[in-house]
């Protein structure tokens, strides 16, 4: 009768492997997309609108 127990039925090694890879591949998306949400939040921090303007009401300049 033969050993079961040396006979090496699974190799789990590139599993491991690929579920790690993939888990910081989904890391650096994540906070890619929340780097770029950051950078773009800070450009809109400056903008004014409805800034009133010289020329706007040209019948009170007298």
């Amino acid at each position: 009768m033969q050993n079961i127990d040396s006979i090496y039925l699974v190799d789990y090694s590139g599993g491991v492997i690929a579920t790690i890879i993939s888990i910081i591949v989904a890391f650096a998306i994540i906070g890619g997309l929340l780097f770029y949400v950051k950078k773009k939040r800070r450009n809109k921090k400056g903008m004014v609108h409805n800034k009133p303007k010289k020329n706007d009401h040209p019948e009170n300049l007298k």
